[in-house]
């Protein structure tokens, strides 16, 4: 909806002084996108990196217990 003011600016700011407003800036600026593209890069890397060594260890730990556990071998694990 729209606001409309019925009153003069002298009445609305009181003392008569004037608003100054800055202007808006725009939010998306071509310079600050290349830093960011190359931090999203880098996050992404880190980010598979620290997933593929949760999933070496997993299955790690997975090898181990197969060898732990009697009557468990390998060819069993493959299938399911």
């Amino acid at each position: 909806g729209q606001f409309f003011v019925m009153m003069s600016p002298q009445e609305v700011l009181p003392g008569g002084t004037q608003r100054s407003i800055a202007p808006r800036g725009h939010p998306y600026s071509p310079k600050s996108e290349t830093p960011r593209a190359t931090r999203d890069e880098k996050r992404r890397a880190q980010h598979n990196e620290v997933e593929r060594r949760r999933r070496d260890k997993i299955n790690n730990w997975i090898v181990q217990l197969s060898k732990i556990i009697p009557d468990c071998s390998m060819e069993n694990t493959k299938s399911g």
